[in-house]
């Protein structure tokens, strides 16, 4: 007698995407390997543009008015610098952030970008709000 098979995880997973949506809280953990740096640094520099920030862009690196992003082999690292910046620990473990790191007087963050999704333009335009 042949055993019958359930249902995958993969459609599990599809039928219920919506109610799981929640788990991007807690981060990937994972280092892509595939991270276009490229196309995350142009994204910065046109939301950023978009937002009315200042940017001096050259091979590599983007320097606006509150800090810099520079490409790096495991994305785009973006470090800022400012008083009080809106920001917890939390933010940095979304899905697409890696390395994180928040001074404890929360003066200055520095975090490795791999997506630019919403958590990504948020975590920007958060900072652009409190700093520019």
């Amino acid at each position: 007698m042949k055993e019958k098979i359930g249902r995958g995880l993969d459609h599990l997973i599809e039928q219920n995407s919506t109610e799981l949506e929640f788990l991007s809280a807690y981060g990937s953990g994972a280092v892509e390997s595939d991270v276009d740096v490229n196309s995350l640094l142009d994204a910065l520099v046109r939301f950023l543009k978009a937002g009315q920030v200042k940017t001096k862009q050259s091979k590599g690196k983007v320097t606006f008015s509150f800090g810099t992003a520079m490409m790096t082999d495991k994305g785009l690292l973006v470090e800022c610098n400012g008083k009080n910046l809106p920001l917890v620990n939390s933010d940095l473990i979304q899905v697409g952030f890696v390395d994180g790191n928040l001074s404890k007087d929360k003066s200055s963050v520095s975090v490795v970008m791999q997506n630019w999704d919403y958590e990504q333009r948020r975590f920007i335009e958060r900072l652009a709000e409190h700093l520019n």
